[in-house]
């Protein structure tokens, strides 16, 4: 990343403590989910993203607090998202530095295809959600071993992860599944980020934050 450069969100209406500080954690993990799943990483970053989508058993609601803490803490510090700037005004903007610049432009296109489609999204997510849980599947412990899905469950899950990775605009499921070596597991992960990114859209679509996503 040159030195200085940093992406700009602007933000507008009334903001709470509750808002600065929902924002930020959300648009922290989204950020770092991110990073994981796009290309560019080196041998130890690869090690230490395995380890991370693998080492949790996804039931509940723990997991996913552990799985994007444990992508944070892992990042060096001096590539973590940090407050460059910050004016609360009518309107005003939330300076982001300390980033890779391309990946925030990803972020960014990733809120607004969710914002553009919020109500067909959302209704995408319950969808799959409802019938995840009908077949018991959001109950299960996964544990570090390949957990032994149904041929049924096993293609439910896959076809899942193409509706929401095609649905966000996200890379194609086989990063996720790489990753994870199960595709349960990647359903659970990629569930969790769209309720990150619907956050963020909500942010957008109520006024109170814009995202550009064209340098």
């Amino acid at each position: 990343m040159a030195e200085g450069e940093t992406y700009t969100i602007h933000i507008d209406g009334r903001w709470s403590l509750e808002d600065l500080y929902t924002f930020s954690r959300t648009y922290e993990q989204v950020y770092f989910i991110l990073q994981a799943l796009l290309p560019g990483l080196d041998e130890w970053d690869n090690e230490r993203i395995f380890r991370a989508f693998q080492a949790y058993p996804w039931r509940g609601g723990y997991s996913a607090v552990n799985f994007y803490n444990q992508l944070k803490y892992n990042t060096p510090r001096e590539q973590r998202p940090s407050v460059a700037s910050i004016q609360y005004a009518s309107p005003g903007w939330i300076e982001i530095g300390t980033v890779l610049i391309p990946l925030t432009y990803v972020l960014a296109h990733v809120v607004n295809r969710v914002t553009k489609t919020l109500n067909e999204c959302n209704q995408t997510y319950s969808s799959i959600y409802r019938e995840a849980q009908q077949r018991k599947l959001l109950s299960i412990e996964i544990e570090r071993k390949r957990l032994e899905l149904e041929r049924e469950q096993l293609e439910f899950a896959i076809e899942a992860c193409e509706k929401l990775s095609r649905m966000m605009d996200l890379p194609d499921p086989a990063t996720i599944h790489t990753r994870t070596d199960n595709p349960l597991i990647s359903l659970k992960i990629l569930l969790s980020i769209y309720r990150r990114v619907r956050t963020l859209a909500i942010y957008q679509q109520r006024g109170k934050a814009e995202f550009n996503d064209k340098r």
